[in-house]
């Protein structure tokens, strides 16, 4: 099979020895050229992939982008520029651009980008069922976690999938996802409710604040009175434009089912509802699960996760009885791990913890993919029931 072939302009050569290395790793065959030279040096049959770097001279270099946008409609056109303002990225996304990246390069975010130009497709063939998956993270009580497994989740369906992840927190009040992962976003999802013009693609973007791991994160309003501005037509909103840029949406939701939480729900294709083993626990996921139902949400699209982090009377066959499903993951004990996750605010992709690997697991079972080096959840589930047993015997 061929290699895809990549042309890529710059007027100057600092960067050129990052982008032939990237390339290098997935691939890609490049050549290097000015902007000057580029509009006679690409060819059709070879170039489906164009990176340009943009100076001083931003009209022409966009002028030029839409140009080959026209000649090579297909092609995948990727924009490097220090202007990272909203009305650039618009301007560039409409003369043709499928991606935009900062100046000066850095390696992690050009990795991602050709990664992600490698995998597109022409925008024309979009289609509803190509759409991202949505996954509400939803908690039966207050304290099991629900937030370290939806940051951690996101964070392992980036790097195990190598796919576009959005993390959502809809916990509007007491939204604490920013905190976990030590960021100070500058917008939130409050901004759907204040935006002065269109919301659209653009205008997602600059909401978003991107995490070193990749995932790009929707913050829950700075302030406690902001979260009265939000609702179902705003979560909607930011879910659908979601939807079609990322792979992954993992939403984290406040314990009551409110307006926003309700549209969650409802653009879930997978509710991963969390209980541990105390009566409370799961009384509180049975009463979830009738409530859930209520709202027209089909048992297929729950799963039910079981946290071990509170030491519990009930088994895990009574509980799946008494909830009316089926554990599909459980989570084991490991609250040193979680506790210093939090505090430090990063996810648990450092050392080999239990509850590290656990999240591991979990997010390609999710995705439908090997986790490396660990034994399938069907197994621990089944070591868990024979433990559980013996307890009970």
């Amino acid at each position: 099979m061929a290699r895809r072939g990549m042309i890529w302009a710059s007027d100057g050569a600092s960067g050129r020895d990052l982008v032939e290395g990237t390339a290098r790793e997935l691939g890609l065959t490049v050549r290097c050229c000015t902007l000057r030279e580029l509009g006679d040096r690409v060819r059709a049959a070879q170039d489906d992939l164009i990176g340009m770097e943009i100076g001083a001279d931003a009209p022409a270099a966009l002028g030029l982008v839409a140009e080959l946008h026209g000649r090579l409609p297909h092609a995948t056109i990727i924009v490097a520029s220090p202007d990272g303002s909203v009305g650039f990225i618009r301007a560039a996304l409409e003369a043709g651009a499928h991606d935009i990246l900062s100046l000066p390069l850095q390696p992690n975010e050009l990795h991602k980008a050709l990664l992600r130009a490698t995998q597109a497709k022409p925008r024309a063939s979009t289609a509803p069922e190509s759409l991202g998956e949505v996954i509400t993270v939803y908690g039966a009580r207050g304290g099991l976690g629900a937030t370290t497994v939806a940051v951690n989740l996101a964070s392992r369906l980036a790097a195990l999938t190598a796919s576009g992840t959005a993390l959502v927190d809809l916990d509007l009040q007491r939204g604490d996802v920013a905190t976990f992962l030590n960021l100070t976003p500058v917008h939130s999802i409050a901004s759907f409710a204040t935006a002065p013009g269109e919301i659209d693609d653009v205008f997602l973007s600059s909401t978003l604040t991107r995490y070193p791991n990749g995932v790009f994160v929707l913050p829950a309003p700075p302030e406690i009175e902001d979260a009265e501005l939000i609702g179902h037509a705003e979560v909607k909103a930011a879910l659908d434009l979601l939807r079609a840029q990322f792979r992954y949406t993992v939403v984290d939701t406040a314990r009551t089912v409110t307006g926003a939480t309700a549209a969650s729900l409802e653009a879930s294709r997978r509710i991963l509802l969390m209980s541990d083993l105390s009566v409370p626990g799961v009384r509180a996921a049975r009463r979830g699960v009738e409530l859930l139902t209520r709202l027209g949400v089909s048992l297929e699209h729950m799963e039910l996760l079981v946290t071990e982090a509170f030491s519990g009377p009930v088994s895990v066959q009574d509980a799946a009885r008494a909830i009316g499903k089926e554990p599909f993951f459980v989570i084991p004990r490991d609250q040193s791990s979680a506790a210093d996750a939090m505090n430090q605010g990063a996810p648990l992709n450092g050392k080999p913890t239990p509850l590290a690997l656990a999240m591991t697991e979990l997010a390609a079972k999710v995705a439908g993919v090997s986790a490396p080096g660990k034994p399938s959840s069907s197994r621990l589930l089944k070591r868990l029931f024979t433990r559980t047993e013996r307890a009970h015997a």
